[in-house]
């Protein structure tokens, strides 16, 4: 049985394939890209599948998967030469083969990809990736700066779930000391429970959507694990959030861990 391989149709088909396989590579390795070294890389890339197909009838199988893995590796070479977890990111760069193929195939079964749909679905579901990527990656940082902080004022000790938010830049303007932020309800419970007289200090704050003045207490004091050191400090400043967290109850300053 023979078929008939159309040599400018296997190096265009493979020409975008790699282009989009190694942009999704250095996406998900966090490089900068750099659209030369990824044209280039998959220009060889796609000349070298044209001629392992050319020559398939000398290579064996074993020499054709290893041709194929001295491939991988000399375009993730050209299109991110950066040599530390150089390995790791031929190993993305087949992961991200078979997840972008195995999307393909299933596409396949509603309609033939061929020509122009198949670049319309493709990039589809290469940017569809990405997005996942993009997604999962947040959520891992935001379960990096996440974790428990035992606040503790007069008699009360309170466990609460705190986001380390390096967005926040929240100081009080006259002892210019950092301020992070308690759910209310939380606060009110912390405040009423602890047997001691606390003084509000009101501090004015702006968002990009809205701007206004924020009811503040200096507590005795929090304790928190991070970075697998532990971390006590004495007399913070806690203001009340002004609307409802879904998830953290606290908002840590982006100087608490920093000092």
């Amino acid at each position: 049985m023979y078929y008939e391989v159309y040599v400018d149709v296997l190096f265009v088909k493979n020409l975008w394939m790699n282009g989009l396989l190694l942009l999704l590579t250095v996406w998900a390795d966090q490089e900068t890209i750099k659209w030369y070294r990824i044209a280039a890389a998959a220009v060889t890339g796609s000349l070298g599948v044209c001629l392992m197909y050319v020559a398939s009838a000398w290579l064996s199988g074993i020499g054709y998967i290893l041709g194929s893995v001295f491939l991988a590796a000399v375009m993730t070479g050209i299109a991110c030469p950066v040599r530390k977890h150089f390995w790791g990111r031929v190993g993305c760069l087949y992961l991200e083969s078979f997840l972008l193929n195995g999307i393909l195939a299933y596409l396949g079964q509603f309609h033939r990809l061929s020509g122009l749909w198949f670049a319309i679905f493709s990039s589809i579901s290469a940017m569809t990736m990405m997005a996942a990527e993009y997604i999962w990656r947040n959520r891992r940082r935001e379960r990096e700066r996440s974790f428990s902080v035992l606040l503790h004022h007069g008699g009360c000790r309170m466990l609460v779930e705190a986001l380390y938010d390096t967005g926040n830049s929240l100081y009080d303007p006259i002892s210019q000391r950092a301020v992070s932020i308690l759910d209310g309800k939380v606060l009110e419970t912390l405040l009423q429970e602890s047997g001691k007289e606390n003084l509000p200090h009101m501090i004015p704050y702006d968002t990009i959507g809205e701007h206004g003045i924020l009811e503040a207490y200096v507590l005795d004091g929090m304790e928190f694990v991070f970075g697998g050191e532990d971390r006590k400090i004495l007399c913070p400043m806690i203001a009340r959030m002004p609307g409802k967290s879904k998830q953290y109850q606290l908002i840590l300053h982006r100087d608490l861990l920093s000092s």
